[in-house]
């Protein structure tokens, strides 16, 4: 048996799981769903030989499992579902192994009496999907009765519970009624102006966590692969011939650049899928001449890697200034020394001390793969350790 968890790195970073005889309200606005977190919650218990039982009311166990496989979650085992809404449909549903029949979800005692004698079988994790569509089906009182009846369960069994909740304006009142029985509170929300344009979310409370500050993330939902955390601009830049390009080519499966004999003469562009991370990178023109271009490239980046060459310190002075003309100074900043392996190359103290960075600022090295198989009409790729060391070093200092 595996202490439950999300299977969201960012949630089981800060939470360090989801701890037995705890109850997890996932909190969703009307506009963005919360039912991927469900999917990658169920999955990633399931996987790990945690037995995971699902009280489901919001669409049958069928057609669950298929949304489950469209972001290739695929459930073998370890999985019983409550089928709590096949017979309203009226298309009969059978009990199986793996599934119990509510035959008439419109009835409260039957909901209840079966969902407590499954709870007395005794699972890792019991998932809710979902608390706001029994609230519409009954009321709000019979909503928070069953959280209770859940809570009380937990208690005499080594469990723990994620309820999927969404808010349909309900009065603050009810929401809080919810709160206060949940151990931890997770709001997943759009950002908004006429249309959603981002989803993020955040940790309320938890009282299994202490002193700790817990921060909004941005994320996305991708098919395969579920919840990523997602960074819409991370900034490249860097002298001309640094390795700019390199990098996002090493960095990213799917990079283009704008480039003229081997320099890029507008931007590279770069699509990151990195350790449950998502990102957009946007590299930059190192040669002055494209300076005006600076200051566009850099704006609503929140994130920057300047990438120097080691072996050419008398461009130190441009990479500070291409910083200060990009407009990126105050956002999270990791260094990347390319070409260490190279006859003169810095060392990692002395590069440190010529561009002025403090002894806790993020600096990494790496170097080409082989330089014995240069391509000149391609992009070197870079020692992975450096590239990746980078990436993580920025990703803590965003998250």
């Amino acid at each position: 048996m595996n202490d439950p968890v999300f299977g969201i790195g960012k949630l089981d970073d800060d939470l360090e799981g989801i701890p037995f005889k705890k109850v997890v309200l996932l909190s969703a606005s009307p506009a963005v769903g919360n039912e991927v977190f469900g999917y990658q919650i169920i999955y990633n218990n399931a996987i790990h030989k945690n037995k995971v039982l699902l009280f489901l009311n919001r669409t049958s166990p069928q057609v669950y499992l298929t949304e489950m496989k469209d972001y290739d979650f695929k459930i073998d085992s370890n999985l019983v579902i409550i089928d709590s809404y096949s017979n309203l449909t009226g298309i009969k549903s059978a009990e199986t192994a793996t599934t119990r029949v509510i035959n008439n979800p419109s009835d409260k005692e039957e909901i209840r009496k079966r969902l407590s004698e499954e709870l007395e079988k005794g699972y890792d994790l019991v998932v809710f999907d979902s608390l706001s569509l029994l609230i519409d089906s009954f009321d709000f009182d019979f909503a928070v009765s069953m959280v209770d009846l859940v809570k009380q369960k937990l208690q005499t069994k080594d469990s723990s519970a994620v309820m999927l909740f969404t808010d349909w304006e309900y009065g603050e009142n009810d929401i809080n009624k919810l709160g206060t029985r949940s151990n931890a509170q997770i709001e997943i929300k759009g950002i908004e102006k006429r249309v959603i344009f981002g989803q993020y979310f955040a940790v309320i409370k938890c009282d299994w966590v202490k002193g700790k500050q817990f921060s909004s993330v941005l994320f996305k939902a991708v098919k395969p692969g579920g919840i990523k955390i997602y960074f819409p601009k991370i900034l490249i830049t860097g002298p001309t011939d640094a390795g700019k390009t390199s990098f996002i080519h090493s960095a990213s499966k799917d990079a283009v650049s704008v480039d003229r004999l081997g320099g890029t003469i507008a931007l590279d562009h770069g699509n990151l899928d990195f350790e449950g991370y998502k990102a957009d990178l946007f590299g930059t023109p190192g040669q002055e001449r494209f300076d005006p271009l600076l200051k566009l490239l850099g704006g609503e980046a929140i994130g920057v890697i300047l990438i120097v060459d080691s072996t050419k310190p008398d461009q130190f002075p441009r990479a500070i200034e291409m910083l200060r003309k990009t407009e990126t100074y105050g956002l999270p900043i990791v260094v990347v020394a390319n070409k260490a392996n190279l006859p003169g190359a810095l060392a990692l103290d002395d590069i440190r001390e010529r561009l002025h960075l403090g002894k806790d600022a993020p600096l990494f090295q790496t170097f080409a793969e082989d330089l014995s198989h240069i391509d000149p009409n391609e992009p070197t790729k870079l020692k992975k350790e450096g590239v990746n060391g980078a990436l993580r070093a920025l990703f803590k200092e965003l998250t």
